[in-house]
């Protein structure tokens, strides 16, 4: 991780005004803080917005973020790209048909939210959204915020690929067993400290882990309420070096235990990254 000084100064950590803070943390890929940024400029290399530029032509070279561009394509040359170079056209493509929930996005909320969405509350998750329970002929399973007051995401580590690397002896010594990460203030709350067993319930199951408290993680407000976040990575679960030497090390504790059975309405990718939970000191 780099870290410069004077982080909070606007002027020399992001003088986009975009958010980028190119010099705080890494975004993959190539520290690249949004794909496709040539879009944000016309066809001179002249920023759409000079009060938030995303990355300007100066007459040599593309500055501001990373380019997503070859650096020092000219804009002017007849052979120079297009901003969309993942498709063969070189331009967006809107598709209007075929499409369950329409051609344009619209902001929903997971359907487990700690809040209703702020932009129609009666509406409040998708409601074209495919629901795997509901499609197999068996009650849905979701959870209230009164019953489960705490959002959950799932996330990777640095150590592990997936599930695959709990069969390498090493990356299995680096992070050798199951844990999920708490805010230092919801610890605090709870009398949690690192170390301490956890078990962490939704609608659909649990999984008792230890706890590893941080302060990467801190409260949100949303919509004037406090809100916490649990941090629950996903490498582990029926087999492994570490579960086969030792199954108090989370032979039986996955993560997708947690997770909600909601599809995207177009693709059906799973609505594994925002869920709502419980969270008890053992």
């Amino acid at each position: 991780m780099k870290r410069r000084s004077g982080i909070q100064d606007p002027a020399t950590n992001d003088p986009t005004g975009m958010g980028f803070y190119s010099n705080w943390a890494w975004s993959w890929p190539l520290n690249r803080r949004v794909l496709y940024n040539r879009a944000s400029a016309d066809l001179d290399g002249k920023p759409w917005d000079s009060a938030r530029p995303g990355i300007t032509w100066n007459g040599t070279k593309w500055v501001g973020d990373v380019p997503d561009y070859p650096p020092t394509m000219d804009p002017h040359d007849p052979k120079a790209w297009l901003p969309f170079i993942m498709t063969g056209e070189g331009v967006g493509r809107l598709f209007s048909n075929g499409m369950i929930d329409g051609p344009f996005p619209e902001h929903y909320e997971p359907v487990e939210s700690p809040v209703a969405n702020p932009l129609h509350a009666d509406v409040s998750a998708s409601p074209v959204a495919f629901l795997y329970d509901q499609a197999a002929g068996r009650p849905s399973r979701f959870g209230t915020p009164k019953e489960f007051p705490y959002i959950a995401t799932s996330y990777r580590l640095t150590e592990h690929e997936h599930y695959v690397t709990q069969h390498v002896p090493h990356l299995v010594q680096l992070q050798p067993e199951p844990f999920v990460e708490l805010p230092w203030e919801l610890a605090q709350e709870k009398s949690i400290k690192t170390g301490d067993k956890v078990r962490v319930s939704s609608k659909r199951g649990k999984v008792e882990v230890l706890a590893v408290v941080t302060k990467r993680l801190g409260p949100l407000t949303v919509a004037g309420q406090k809100v916490y976040q649990i941090g629950i990575p996903i490498h582990w679960g029926y087999v492994g070096i570490a579960a086969d030497r030792d199954p108090s090390h989370g032979r039986y504790w996955l993560a997708n235990a947690l997770t909600p059975f909601v599809g995207d309405a177009n693709s059906r990718t799973p609505e594994f990254k925002a869920f709502l939970v419980n969270l008890e000191k053992m």
